[in-house]
């Protein structure tokens, strides 16, 4: 039987009467259920990780839930009211008001379903990829030699060690073919492991003997997460990963890890430009245990350097986007146990973003925006807060990119603008110091900034974010040859550089391998994948060769394994 009240509202409203009762009791009897399959869906609204997972795994939920929420909406609309027409009217009216998700505090609404959606669709788009990207066939998995910890006397620390050449032994051949791929793995509130094809490799990755080390970064707006792995070198297997210590669960990674020289040790920095209270990460390597932690209040972008029994980072500035002025703290170099975490000392320098380098009881380390300097500090835990700094040279630009150490040379990369800011009149820089003094040697003035770091051997190999690969003199700065990769592209990645060959990425997602002497391009090939080309230009791992395979991380092919083509 019709309510009254409800017919004198539908007569206002105009709507047909006998289509309204069908409406509402349909509305009603299905409202629990309605209301449960919202309310649920708002709950994961607060857990977008958990969202992305059901909307990639079962499309037809949110699809549902809108549908059941749309009945929802229009039970409401037209449900009894005691205030008769009236109230109705008052009713539709307030319906339609602004939402009050934007409050006059400036408080930020996320649009998490979008986002979540966004980012299927992207996931889903179907591309056959840039043009000359070719699958190759994988070659049967072959083992890695093992490498010996006596051989090694000093950790692996980004680009290997304090050269930055980013080699172990033989380069591949040329004719790179993929042995394996990996993703990270998450493991759900109800405990289902999926394979984590939106996870980005952004830091490179570190060897000892027979294992691969990487770590991951996922966008989840606002936040960031972030997971360590190791695999087996010859097969890509997984070994272990690690996401969380305790109950939190680790940011995204930027950082690079760091391995002990006894090689039971991995320590790693946490956190992207805008992340703050981030913590310094050591994990057992054998389990993936996390060994221990050491929080601080902004992020760890630079990668850690292991010397003896101590761990040093640079802790990065948290920026006003528009001005790159530091919010709060405007940095500092910490010092801590590879045993226990325990902080040792720390000393304020303007944003260390740059990844350090020790020598001698000397830490070298570059200061970013607002300090345009390259600064040497002594190690010494008993040296005074005063007396610690040695020398500090001033830099016409930022140094964001990694300390190199040649000879008594200390050599850095520098320029106006960084991963995601482009100056609208580039300019970059290449610098060679006197590791003594800091008096400046030469200087190599370059069209753009280089942010990834210099590999020096018998030239110097960098990436320059106007899309060059260029290769200086060491004893003056000249240059000797520069070549592309993929058009303008930024190089923003450190090259790999071996006794004849160069390998570098290009932020659009390509590996090139150079000729060392003369810069020819010998070989080119696509990292991301192809079914789900880059597209936002966050190629920026840099790669590594060790025993005859090159491994790479990509922004969404995962971390990637190569051997060399067969031989003639």
């Amino acid at each position: 039987m019709m309510n009254s009240s409800l017919l004198e509202g539908v007569g206002h409203l105009g709507v047909p009467i006998a289509v309204v009762p069908i409406v509402v009791n349909a509305g009603a009897a299905l409202f629990p259920v309605i209301l449960a399959a919202v309310t649920t869906f708002v709950a994961l609204l607060f857990k977008p990780r958990e969202l992305l997972r059901v909307c990639r795994e079962k499309p037809w939920v949110p699809v549902a839930v809108f549908c059941l929420a749309g009945l929802a909406g229009l039970a409401i609309a037209y449900w009894p009211s005691h205030g008769g027409s009236a109230d109705v009217a008052a009713s539709r009216r307030g319906a339609a008001a602004p939402a009050t998700g934007a409050s006059s505090g400036g408080a930020v609404y996320v649009d998490w379903t979008a986002v979540a959606l966004a980012r299927i669709e992207a996931r889903d788009r179907t591309a056959t990829g840039p043009a000359g990207a070719q699958p190759a066939a994988a070659d049967p998995p072959r083992p890695v030699a093992p490498e010996a910890t006596a051989a090694r006397a000093a950790p692996f620390i980004f680009r290997v060690g304090p050269q930055r050449l980013g080699v172990i032994g033989a380069a591949p051949s040329v004719g790179l073919k993929k042995l394996w791929q990996h993703y990270p793995r998450w493991i759900d509130e109800s405990g289902v492991e999926s394979e984590d094809t939106e996870a980005m490799i952004l830091s490179s990755p570190a060897v000892h003997g027979d294992r691969i080390y990487g770590a991951s970064c996922l966008l989840d707006p606002p936040d960031t997460y972030g997971a360590v792995f190791c695999l087996d070198a010859a097969t890509g297997k997984q070994l272990w990963s690690v996401d969380k210590a305790g109950d939190e669960e680790f940011k995204g990674f930027f950082s690079s890890p760091a391995i002990s020289a006894d090689g039971r040790s991995l320590v790693i920095g946490q956190g992207l430009h805008p992340d703050s209270e981030c913590t310094l990460i050591c994990i057992d390597t054998q389990s993936g245990r996390v060994r221990w932690t050491l929080p601080t209040p902004l992020h760890l972008e630079s990668s850690p350097v292991i010397d003896g029994d101590t761990v040093y980072i640079g802790a990065g500035a948290i920026e006003d986007p528009a001005t790159h002025k530091a919010l709060s703290h405007p940095g500092f170099v910490l010092a801590a146990s590879l045993d226990d975490g325990r902080e040792l000392w720390r000393h304020d320098v303007a944003d260390p973003e740059s990844s350090p380098a020790v020598r001698d009881g000397v830490l070298y380390i570059g200061s970013g925006f607002n300090g345009n300097a390259i600064v040497a500090l002594k190690t010494d835990p008993a040296a005074a807060a005063g007396e610690r700094q040695l020398w500090r040279t001033p830099t016409p630009y930022p140094i964001t990119g990694a300390i190199t150490l040649l000879g008594d040379l200390v050599i850095a990369g520098g320029g106006n603008g960084d991963f995601v800011y482009r100056d609208p009149k580039p300019a970059g820089v290449v610098m060679a110091l006197d590791a003594a003094t800091g008096k400046v040697a030469w200087q190599a003035d370059l069209p753009d900034a280089v942010l990834g770091a210099v590999a020096a051997g018998d030239r110097l190999v960098c990436g320059v974010a106007n899309g060059e690969v260029v290769a200086l003199d060491p004893k003056d700065g000249s240059r000797q040859w520069a070549s592309r990769i993929s058009g303008v592209a930024p190089v923003l990645a450190a090259p790999a550089v071996t006794d004849s060959q160069v390998f570098a990425v290009s932020q659009d997602g390509y590996l090139a391998r150079f000729d060392l002497a003369s810069g020819t391009q010998l070989e080119k090939l696509y990292i991301n994948s192809e079914e789900n080309p880059g597209a936002q230009g966050l190629s920026i791992s840099s790669p590594l060769v060790a025993h005859g395979r090159l491994f790479v991380g990509s922004e969404t092919g995962g971390l990637r394994g190569y051997a060399g083509g067969a031989s003639p």
